[in-house]
């Protein structure tokens, strides 16, 4: 009887702690190198790319990306998410795909048909989630890989200067990583940064310079 309680127990333990604790992702916002965001006037393109690191049994994965909606404005019309990640799942269900949130399923032209890109957060007008659902809700992704999720558009608010602040996170309202059985998965960040905004007049003054430029070369032709 002790035998068979202590095993029990053992068999507990080891699913309470497979329910509670998994392998994480890496998820990196790319596009704020101080080279690309350097002197930016007009917008500034950012990339979320999601590595699940073999991790398995994704059911639902949410990032979010934060921006500075003092200086930026998210432009959707510019922006793009991947209909879906496709890695060879054994069972034809191994792969997620764009939720209706990110204009993809259910779509009104049908999976994969999405040509849209996520919507700001309802009730927020400084995050933008990118989410994935699994084609299998109970078992979850089979096999998974790296790729690029979506591409997001910021334009730059007119009469703004300094800096703004674009991260991406797991943990604000809306965000998960779901795994099958119930699980919640973590993942690390990477990326996150500034955009360097000139002052208007700086801006002009360059703009004016490099104008001036053109024209003397072309005296000199």
């Amino acid at each position: 009887m002790r035998i068979f309680i202590s095993k029990l127990l053992v068999a507990g333990a080891l699913f309470f702690f497979s329910a509670s604790s998994a392998s994480a992702l890496a998820i990196s916002l790319g596009g704020l190198d101080a080279t690309a965001a350097a002197g930016t006037t007009g917008s500034v393109s950012v990339t979320v790319t999601i590595d699940a690191e073999a991790l398995t049994g994704i059911t639902l994965l949410s990032v979010g990306v934060l921006f500075d909606d003092t200086k930026l404005v998210y432009n959707k019309g510019l922006s793009s998410v991947a209909s879906y990640a496709l890695f060879g799942g054994r069972s034809g269900n191994g792969f997620l795909q764009a939720s209706s949130l990110c204009d993809g399923y259910p779509s009104p032209g049908g999976f994969g048909t999405n040509s849209g890109a996520c919507s700001i957060r309802v009730n927020t007008t400084n995050q933008v989630n990118v989410d994935y659902v699994s084609a299998s809700l109970s078992g979850g992704t089979q096999e998974v890989g790296s790729w690029l999720a979506a591409t997001l558009v910021f334009d730059v608010l007119p009469a703004t200067s300094g800096t703004a602040a674009i991260s991406i996170t797991t943990s604000s309202p809306g965000n998960t990583i779901a795994l099958a059985g119930g699980a919640q998965g973590t993942a690390t960040l990477s990326g996150s940064g500034v955009v360097n905004i000139p002052e208007p007049t700086t801006a002009l003054l360059i703009g004016l310079g490099l104008a001036g430029l053109g024209v003397a070369g072309r005296r000199r032709a």
